[in-house]
Order: C-alpha cells, then structure tokens, then sequence
C-alpha cells in the first residue's frame, strides 16, 4: 500500500508542478518575454510526456485508475489555457505553429485514454 500512496502522491505532485509552470506562461511578468513563455512550455510538455510513459510503465492506470484519470484531466485543461495563450501570442507575429499542434495532439490523445479506461 506504501508503494501506491506515494505513486499517487507523485502524481499530484506532478500535476501540481505542471500547473505552477502553466501559471508561470501565463504571468504578467513573462508576458513580454516569449522566449522564457516558450521554453516553460516545452518543460510543461517534457514532464507531462515524461508521466504518460511512467503511467504506461508502471501500470498505473490499472493500480490507481482514478488518480490516472484525474491527473489526465488535469493535464488537458492546462493544455488547453496554453493553446489559448499560444494562439494569442502567434496573432503578434509568432509562429507557435509546431508547439500548438503537439500540445494539441497530446490533448486529444489524453481524451482519448480517459474515454477507453
């Protein structure tokens, strides 16, 4: 039972990371820093990458279905507040193009494995 409590805790705690970086993208203190937003956003994807194939390995999703599910959740709202954010900045004259699309196919990818677990 350990083993699970703290998978489930390194999946809050992950979760919780990736929402302090989508916070940090989305700071007035960035907001003229694009570089900085940029390389947050490649973190937030890395990680969130990163827990999908530690999920996968683990079997997480068998041992704690819930926590899972709810983790992916997460995961897509915070996608989609950065998809929105990115789409913002490409209208200054940005090209986020490929970022958009992979944050895209991640979302529905994460739809994806909640509608079939």
């Amino acid at each position: 039972m350990n083993y699970l409590c703290r998978a489930s805790a390194y999946l809050n705690s992950v979760t919780t990371t990736v929402n302090s970086l989508c916070g940090m993208v989305l700071s007035d203190e960035l907001r003229g820093n694009v570089e900085a937003q940029y390389k947050i956003v490649i973190t937030i994807n890395g990680l969130e990458q990163a827990t999908s194939e530690f999920i996968t390995g683990m079997e997480l999703d068998a041992e704690l279905p819930n926590a899972v599910v709810i983790s992916k959740r997460k995961f897509i709202k915070i996608n989609e507040r950065l998809i929105a954010h990115l789409e913002k900045i490409q209208l200054q004259g940005y090209h986020f193009d490929k970022l958009i699309q992979t944050l895209k196919l991640e979302t529905e990818t994460l739809k994806e494995e909640i509608r079939l677990s």
